[in-house]
């Protein structure tokens, strides 16, 4: 049965964005990141909850040098699922990044309602037709269109790329995760469908130079490891490590203040501690998760 606007004006709302530039042509051990984004994406479909009023924006996938190639490809709707499939497969890496004017017309295609509105970027590189991403961002956040933008970073090791994807991301209230394979990716997907989120209010003050980091929850009374996405943020909301540890990990920190985020890949579920780090030895935290 098909859902009505009552239904969809209650329905979270999620827009993928899917970078169509020439780079992501390029290749991960032996395939075409674009290939691979698409066949996670589809994946990503069957197990999307239904009630997801889903969308499908693409950019620099039909001209060369074109500043305004940016197409809502499929409408935010439910019951969708097999069009987005389709519409997919039919973008062809060919032109510019032009980031920021993608995210902002995906914002815009998700109109206005009480529920959660969600714009979700896949991109491989810089943006190369704004001159300021973080102030396009920041200013479609003033403007009254309420949604949050995460942006998920697909084999993105350069500085520039990787503030502009955060700065983005921290404008709306969104997340920056970085990931290097199809593994990472889906769960990256996974976890920015999802909209459960934890955070303390007070800080975790520490004289710790190196934080050793794990996720934990309970299995049978017994306290067990949770792969999770990790990300450490400075005071100024800049990623200083971000990436999926299975069993934890550690980072040697400068003094000041910074936010730790884990993300559970399996349920979408996010914990944050925020951290005042001094001078001295060594500390651990473990995040546990329901």
């Amino acid at each position: 049965m098909a859902a009505t606007s009552a239904d969809l004006s209650n329905a979270p709302r999620a827009m993928l964005v899917v970078d169509g530039s020439n780079s992501m042509w390029g290749q991960i051990d032996g395939t075409a990141k674009i290939t691979i984004a698409r066949d996670v994406i589809r994946d990503l479909l069957d197990d999307l909850p239904a009630d997801i009023a889903l969308g499908l924006t693409a950019y620099g996938h039909r001209n060369t040098g074109d500043c305004h190639d940016v197409e809502v490809m499929v409408d935010p709707g439910q019951g969708n699922r097999a069009t987005i499939a389709e519409q997919i497969g039919s973008i062809k890496p060919t032109g510019k990044t032009p980031m920021a004017e993608a995210v902002r017309l995906a914002a815009q295609s998700l109109g206005n309602s009480r529920a959660p509105a969600t714009v979700i970027l896949v991109s491989d590189g810089v943006e190369t037709c704004a001159p300021d991403v973080c102030a396009i961002a920041a200013e479609l956040e003033r403007s009254g269109v309420d949604f949050t933008a995460h942006v998920i970073g697909f084999d993105v090791h350069d500085g520039e790329a990787q503030n502009q994807f955060a700065c983005m991301a921290r404008a709306t209230g969104g997340r920056y995760l970085s990931v290097d394979t199809a593994e990472e990716l889906s769960s990256a997907l996974i976890a920015t469908t999802q909209f459960t989120t934890t955070e303390t209010s007070l800080p975790l003050i520490t004289q710790s130079g190196r934080l050793y980091f794990v996720a934990s929850h309970k299995m049978r009374g017994k306290l067990q490891n949770l792969p999770a996405h990790w990300q450490v943020e400075d005071q100024t909301g800049n990623p200083v490590m971000t990436g999926f540890h299975n069993a934890g990990g550690h980072i040697d920190l400068k003094p000041g203040t910074y936010r730790l985020t884990a993300t559970d890949t399996e349920s979408g579920h996010t914990e944050t501690r925020r951290i005042q780090v001094t001078n001295g030895g060594s500390m651990q935290i473990t995040l546990m998760f329901p």
